[in-house]
């Protein structure tokens, strides 16, 4: 009996070394290069947002609340008065508060009451936008801000730069193999890195002079934009093949 007990022991050994044997060995990966470009393509803006408000004071919540609401419809008309229609004209804020004097060693004691409000507006004529500037400081605002140009239409400049992106990836993979000995074979595979949304601020790159039209001769608002900046980015894999051996 023990004898027999043996012999399967060793047969089942032999059968499992000879199952091992005939799992086939990991292939080798072939070598591979990646590469990444970024694309850039200019375009000039054709309509701009500007943001415009108005902030007074007043003894009391009502005068100041009225008075407030007074200016802004003014603004309103000025801005009608260009053309901007309803939809172009987004109230963004409004709030009216309580303002406190702060005697010393002494609590906080109300005092007057300050109303605020902004209004976005969006310009599709470029070339009135420093003239709606000026009649809306005439109407009663008290601060300008927030000017953005954009562009309509940015899917050509965005294929563009997409395209100069994937050419700058290409070269400089073709560098790294032909310097490694070898070429560029397959493409493997190419992946977006992302594409910027085109808007050029005020606050950065366009000069803008706020002044009151006034008899006194003070010259206009004068608002010089710039191109506005596509830019793309692309990583690409491509198979290496090397060269004949040395």
């Amino acid at each position: 009996m023990r004898r027999r007990f043996v012999v399967i022991a060793l047969s089942m050994c032999a059968f499992s070394s000879g199952s091992i044997a005939q799992v086939p060995a990991p292939s080798v990966r072939e070598p591979e290069l990646t590469a990444s470009g970024r694309g850039e393509t200019r375009l000039a803006p054709d309509y701009a947002y500007v943001t415009i408000g108005v902030t007074n004071q007043a003894q009391n919540a009502v005068d100041a609340a009225s008075e407030n609401a007074r200016r802004f419809e003014s603004i309103l008309g000025a801005l009608h008065s260009f053309g901007l229609n309803d939809r172009q004209l987004l109230t963004s804020r409004y709030n009216l508060t309580q303002n406190y004097e702060y005697p010393k060693n002494a609590p906080p004691k109300p005092s007057d009451f300050t109303a605020r409000s902004t209004i976005r507006a969006e310009v599709r004529r470029l070339e009135d936008l420093g003239k709606l500037i000026d009649a809306s400081i005439a109407s009663g605002a008290t601060e300008v801000s927030g000017v953005q140009f954009l562009a309509s239409n940015t899917d050509e400049a965005r294929r563009s730069a997409m395209t100069e992106a994937v050419r700058q990836a290409r070269a400089d993979a073709d560098a790294m193999a032909r310097a490694a000995g070898g070429t560029l074979g397959r493409l493997i595979a190419l992946n977006s890195g992302g594409i910027s949304q085109p808007i050029y601020s005020a606050r950065e790159n366009v000069q803008l002079m706020s002044a009151v039209v006034t008899s006194g001769g003070v010259p206009p608002t004068s608002i010089v934009p710039g191109d506005l900046v596509v830019t793309a980015q692309v990583l690409a894999r491509w198979e290496f093949v090397a060269g004949p051996s040395r």
